[in-house]
């Protein structure tokens, strides 16, 4: 039961902010952008890798479980199905949208791109909410053929110091 509410947690990070601000009309040249084909590389079902995520409870223990990936894409739009094979019940699935203008991932906005080779990393920030508190939440997403991963960073308001809530880790051969 402890598995199955956490990993649920653990997607909460991607489901709470699953709206797309796609009549965002900001038009800064400078800022970066992403788009649909940046994330397009993910499309498949052969994804394995882990969840490691903080526990909501004590905010101290950190737990790792097995998990499985499917990516599907609907235009802007990729649909992540999360399977957890050690706890079928934590099943569920996420959006990752991608605004019309390429500055925001779901409602989180674009801070940084950065390319190598064929391996691409975001970094995206959004006001959040994260075990009712008010925070800055910073996600990092690594994208690329064989590797994709996504790493939740919090700052609670009036706090400095970030912490990490949760991270996907996934390959595929």
């Amino acid at each position: 039961m402890r598995r199955h509410f956490w990993g649920a947690i653990g997607l909460a990070f991607l489901a709470a902010c699953g709206g797309s601000d796609a009549g965002d009309n900001s038009d800064a040249s400078f800022a970066p952008k992403v788009s649909p084909d940046d994330f397009s590389v993910l499309v498949g079902d052969e994804w394995e890798g882990s969840l490691t995520y903080l526990d909501y409870s004590d905010e101290e223990t950190e737990t790792t479980i097995p998990a499985e990936l499917l990516v599907g894409q609907n235009g802007r739009t990729f649909e992540l199905y999360f399977s957890f094979p050690e706890d079928p019940r934590a099943d569920g699935r996420a959006e990752v949208a991608i605004s019309e203008n390429g500055r925001k991932v779901n409602d989180e906005t674009v801070q940084r791109r950065v390319q190598r080779g064929d391996e691409l990393m975001l970094v995206t920030k959004q006001d959040c909410q994260d075990n009712a508190v008010t925070a800055t939440c910073e996600y990092t997403y690594t994208i690329a053929p064989q590797e994709f991963t996504i790493t939740k960073m919090v700052t609670p308001r009036d706090e400095d110091e970030a912490f990490r809530r949760n991270h996907y880790s996934f390959t595929r051969s």
